[in-house]
């Protein structure tokens, strides 16, 4: 039952294709090598953001950091775009590198958007020193390399990856209350806005496998 119900939300974000998904104890997880690296990178930057930043009024990162961020992304994008037009064959541990590296930077720019006062003067960038960048880093690339050497259990590792998919897609989905001052009402109606919105995406990502099939 709980395979299933992870197996569910995974099918929402990803092709779930077998040969392109990583295993742990000899079980495929619920979501590829790709999608796995991007959540990954998602989980250690934003756990490190809402550690140490949530109680500061943060903005995005200075031009000069933001341009250094993005070309953590540029990995994925070549080898996302060369196996796409099968200019060359990527591998597991490509997909995973390049995904870490994406989803690594994605809570940067979206993370400050929740401080309250994040258009203000007061307000200073998200990124201070090199600590902020290098302690997130140093925890993807050791959860990245658990992973890929399986050495968490599949049931632990599968519902630390699909829990991480539905706090980001909550985290998203806030935005859409931010008139909403009260947190609790506000955060329950985007974790049910994201539970509502993978379903969703999993039903019709079933729906359109049936028709093809």
């Amino acid at each position: 039952m709980i395979q299933e119900v992870l197996h569910f939300f995974g099918r929402a974000i990803c092709h779930q294709l077998e040969e392109r998904s990583l295993q742990a104890a000899g079980e495929t997880l619920s979501v590829c090598a790709r999608d796995t690296g991007i959540y990954l990178g998602i989980f250690s930057s934003l756990t490190y953001l809402h550690i140490f930043k949530r109680h500061r009024d943060i903005t995005i990162p200075s031009v000069k950091i933001s341009f250094f961020l993005l070309l953590f992304m540029v990995p994925m994008m070549i080898d996302g775009l060369g196996s796409y037009l099968h200019l060359f064959e990527s591998t597991n541990v490509r997909r995973l590198v390049s995904g870490t590296g994406f989803g690594f930077v994605l809570p940067y720019f979206l993370y400050p958007l929740l401080s309250a006062r994040v258009l203000e003067n007061t307000s200073e960038p998200v990124v201070m020193g090199s600590k902020d960048l290098l302690v997130p880093l140093l925890l993807c690339s050791v959860l990245g390399g658990l992973v890929f050497w399986g050495a968490l259990p599949h049931y632990v590792l599968d519902s630390f990856i699909i829990l991480t998919v539905i706090v980001w897609f909550s985290l998203c989905a806030s935005f859409l209350f931010s008139s909403v001052r009260s947190n609790r009402l506000k955060w329950p109606l985007s974790i049910l806005i994201s539970l509502g919105s993978l379903s969703i995406l999993s039903l019709l990502h079933a729906w359109v496998l049936s028709y093809i099939n």
